[in-house]
């Protein structure tokens, strides 16, 4: 069984396009759980219609008080997911027919090459407008990043996990599902972690997502590639450094969370990533270097060396 954990705050506009694009799948095996996080919208109302309507593939219920963030509330969805398999989703984008096919072949496949590993399963998307016309398709390309670079050195400092892509398996859920929320920047980049640090992380390489930018995204499609990326990251000189202060915070809570169940390896990493704020400039410079802990196009990396 497959658990589809979708988040929804103030997600009227979309909400139904969405529903209707994971009902059109061509997999089955399939449950959709939906959780309201006490939107002021009518989101609650569309989605009971579509739990009354389809009860044997879509649950929904409402927080009694607001989670406060995205990620509490996918955090407290995957709490109660017993399921073999979770995938996550988005209230305003639209899946494409083949999405959970194609994440869960990719999925089986490596469980079969990794037996008894925990599992992370992301993809490409496409992103568009709001009426879903096409502006790139190829997210990854258009935000300079390298899905092959997927270990835990690389994804502490910059995560290219798209959390509405995603599937992972049992023993990941596991590895995962007790984080408190205030502990991750966002769920989808802990979880990636996890994977990098105790598993195995695959990527489907065609969209299996329409990722609808609207003006509302909490998190949206940036082009970090062009000359105006360029300049935001010159010019937005606090949040840069900001950013990357954040993931040191964030391996710090990663680090103390795991610290007795991580491997040589991981450790002596994130040992090695924390100590570099305690350096001094030109050292912090060379460690970032040496030790490939960069982000993951030439622009963003510039940003994160003269910033770090």
């Amino acid at each position: 069984m497959i658990d589809i954990l979708m988040a929804v705050y103030n997600g009227e506009k979309y909400l139904s396009e969405q529903i209707e694009s994971i009902l059109s799948q061509n997999e089955g095996g399939w449950r959709l759980i939906i959780c309201d996080d006490r939107s002021s919208d009518p989101s609650f109302s569309i989605a009971e219609e579509y739990a009354r309507k389809y009860p044997d593939k879509i649950v929904c219920y409402r927080n009694e008080e607001s989670s406060g963030s995205a990620q509490a509330n996918f955090m407290g969805l995957l709490r109660n997911s017993e399921a073999d398999y979770i995938m996550f989703s988005d209230h305003d984008d639209v899946w494409l027919p083949h999405k959970i096919s194609l994440t869960l072949n990719k999925m089986k496949e490596l469980e079969k090459q990794y037996p008894d590993s925990p599992v992370l399963v992301h993809g490409e998307l496409e992103i568009t407008d709001s009426s879903l016309n096409v502006l790139s398709p190829s997210f990854t390309k258009y935000q300079g990043l390298d899905p092959k670079q997927k270990s835990l050195g690389r994804l502490l400092v910059q995560n290219n996990v798209t959390g509405c892509t995603v599937m992972i398996n049992r023993r990941l859920a596991e590895l995962v599902k007790n984080v408190p929320a205030e502990k991750m920047l966002m769920h989808d980049w802990w979880i990636a972690l996890a994977a990098a640090a105790f598993g195995v992380i695959g990527f489907v390489d065609e969209p299996v997502i329409k990722y609808r930018q609207h003006g509302g995204n909490r998190l949206g499609a940036v082009n970090n590639r062009s000359f105006m990326g360029a300049l935001k990251i010159v010019f937005q000189r606090v949040n840069t450094k900001k950013r990357v202060s954040m993931t040191y915070t964030q391996a710090e809570n990663f680090y103390e969370y795991y610290k007795d169940s991580l491997s040589e390896k991981s450790r002596q990493c994130l040992e090695l990533y924390l100590s570099i704020p305690k350096r001094k400039k030109l050292v912090r410079v060379c460690m970032l270097i040496k030790n490939k802990f960069l982000k993951q196009n030439f622009m963003t990396a510039v940003g994160q060396i003269i910033f770090c």
